[in-house]
């Protein structure tokens, strides 16, 4: 299975990635469509479409972070979803990015927790555990990264959303649906 990663702005149907994208994450989690794809056209994010063939398997929207990439979204289309192209995609973002580091809602540790199951499913595929929580538009994320010595600092964090725009005003409403600046790590 060798997937092709295109540009968002290169792929036709981009009203299945938008579909995908929205039936994927939780309203709190998400940005605004509009505003991932005008961050898309900057230099320091990459909004991938994943294809096999000619068929979308999924998405990945990468904010590149100088010295690591945040995995901002990572979505794969209900039908293709427990046959392994997850597994596949993170192998070849880890394998060309080297240090990723991604949030995930923080999981209650419950057998039957959906959350759980998804941290799960990152650390089965090369992620660490980092022991960092944050508190970010009324939701607790853990910190997962792929590389265990790393350093997951609060400055470092801020990153992902500083470098996601190039426009004040942009930026100006990413901080009004997401905590952008007051990063501080939680028990």
């Amino acid at each position: 299975m060798n997937y092709t990663y295109v540009d968002y702005f290169k792929y036709k149907y981009k009203n299945k990635v938008k579909k995908i994208y929205i039936k994927s994450f939780p309203r709190n989690e998400r940005f605004p469509f509009g505003i991932l794809k005008y961050c898309s056209k900057g230099k320091n994010v990459l909004f991938n479409i994943v294809l096999d063939k000619e068929e979308m398997v999924g998405l990945a929207y990468l904010v590149d972070c100088k010295d690591f990439v945040y995995l901002m979204y990572l979505a794969v289309d209900e039908s293709k979803r427990g046959c392994g192209c997850g597994s596949k995609i993170l192998k070849d973002l880890t394998s060309k990015y080297g240090n990723v580091i991604l949030s995930i809602e923080r999981p209650q540790n419950n057998v039957n927790d959906e959350k759980l199951r998804r941290k799960n499913f990152y650390l089965k595929n090369g992620f660490y555990e980092t022991n960092k929580f944050i508190l970010d538009n009324k939701v607790e994320y853990e910190i997962l990264c792929t590389n265990s010595d790393y350093e997951i600092t609060e400055e470092n964090l801020k990153q992902r959303y500083t470098k996601m725009g190039n426009n004040k005003f942009i930026n100006y409403v990413i901080s009004k649906i997401f905590n952008t600046y007051n990063i501080k790590f939680i028990k």
